[in-house]
Order: C-alpha cells, then structure tokens, then sequence
C-alpha cells in the first residue's frame, strides 16, 4: 500500500474529468498497462473505496497516476473528488485486474471495445504498443455523442502516426459523419470485424451489458475464453454513507473477489 496526493484536475466534458495523483514516495509504478488499483478515500463518513484503472498515456511508469472519472449521480466518490481540492490524499492497493496484451504467442489482432471512461486502461496499452510490433489493432469505442468523444484528439493522431491502429466511433444519439464513425452501438460493429476465433484476441471494457452482449456475439462466433478478457465498469451510487463496519462474511467475499484479479 502507499499513498498519493492529488495534483491537477481537468475538465474532459461536462461530466468528466482527469484526475492526476502523484505517489508521496517518489517511487515509480509498477504495473501492467490495463490494470487498476483499489483506492481507499476518506470522507466525513469515513474510509470507502473503489477501484479505477490507470489512463497514463505520456509516461508510463513515473509516480504519477491519471484518472478518468465521470460523474454518478448520489455518487459518494462523485462527490468527494469533483468537489476536491488539490491535496486531497488516497491509499492504494494493487495493482490488480488481466486486462493487458496477451501473452504470447501474439494474436493476428488485438480488438480493444470500450463505452465512456471504460476508454481509460486502453491509453497507456497504446502507448505499450507504440514499442511493440503488433499488425492489427482495433478500437471500437461507444459514446451517446460527440461531447463523450473523451481524448478524441489523441486517438486521432495516434491512428494517423500508427498504421496498425483503426478508430472506430460509434454513436448511439447522432449521426456518423466522420469516416471513422458509426452509427449504434459497439456490439453493431462486430459483424464488420469478420472475426476469426482462431486468431483474434479481444479486451472489452465498459457498460456490463455491453459487455455481456459482446461476450456472447463472440462465443457463438468460436472464440476461446482466453480469447476474450472482460472487465465490466460498474458506477457506485451512494445516497447515505454507511458507519456500520464491514462484517467477517463481506470482508471474506471482497477478498474472495481481490483474489481473482491476482490469478
């Protein structure tokens, strides 16, 4: 565990915005680009917690953290960060989570799917990838419109400096206009990909339907479990903070859960 303390805050859209940490040890992370860590905040309720993956996209392994966080409404973290001031201090556990590039051998390719902020552990895997030689890298990316297009000029010209890479917007409440638009949702795209489950490799990340939706579409497609790595973003809505300690029987089920991040 170590801690952090929160050093600039930037507005993406109207309900989202990047949260930079940086570790009070001065030490560098060590992680898998894709993994998130639990952080523990504290409020005037008390010690909660959540769980967030890493968005780093300039520097990797630094002692600085990047969040990417929209807003929930009656959200108890909601309410503690966007109303934070530079400062604010957290504890981390981790890292935890197997939503990084394969291992080998390497796939044919990598399809990244995401909704929302569920974009935020693909940025520092492009960034890993940028050293790696990765042919084909898909990224079908899920917003109700424009204004959600979150780090939009960086994906952009990262596909116009990487050959490999194809964007893929899809909207859900406008009209495709651009040439790397779509109209509907990211699981209307995947009859486009011509999967091949014996050499494609998918990462989702984002909306749990989506997600299941997604899962479903390529098993009945023949791809493997190994094939598909699934990680399902689920937004906590806290109207009244709880003082009750945790009992032994949820204190046994969180580290039941804890533990098969670590497998």
């Amino acid at each position: 565990m170590f801690t952090i303390s929160l050093t600039e805050i930037k507005e993406l859209s109207p309900s989202t915005r990047e949260f930079r940490f940086t570790r009070d040890d001065g030490q560098a992370l060590d992680y898998k680009p894709g993994q998130f860590y639990r952080f523990v905040f504290t409020d005037t309720a008390g010690e909660f917690e959540r769980s967030y993956s890493l968005c780093n996209f300039s520097e990797l392994y630094g002692n600085e953290l990047a969040l990417v966080i929209s807003q929930v409404e009656a959200g108890r973290a909601t309410k503690l960060l966007f109303d934070a001031k530079l400062g604010l201090t957290a504890k981390l556990t981790g890292p935890f989570g197997r939503l990084s590039l394969p291992a080998t051998p390497q796939p044919a390719r990598l399809v990244l799917v995401a909704t929302s902020v569920g974009l935020a552990p693909y940025l520092p895997i492009l960034k890993q990838l940028e050293t790696l030689e990765y042919e084909r890298v898909t990224l079908l990316l899920g917003v109700r419109d424009r204004s959600e297009f979150i780090y939009g000029d960086l994906l952009l010209e990262y596909a116009e400096r990487n050959k490999f890479f194809e964007l893929t917007l899809c909207l859900s409440r406008e009209k495709a206009e651009a040439r790397f638009e779509a109209d509907g949702y990211v699981t209307g795209q995947l009859d486009a990909l011509d999967v091949d489950p014996d050499q494609d490799h998918f990462l989702l990340c984002g909306n749990p339907a989506m997600v299941d939706d997604c899962y479903s579409y390529l098993k009945e497609a023949g791809c493997k479990p190994r094939q598909v790595v699934r990680e399902k973003y689920v937004f906590a809505r806290e109207a009244k903070a709880s003082k009750n300690p945790l009992t032994d029987e949820q204190k046994k089920l969180i580290a039941e859960k804890l533990s098969r991040y670590t497998r």
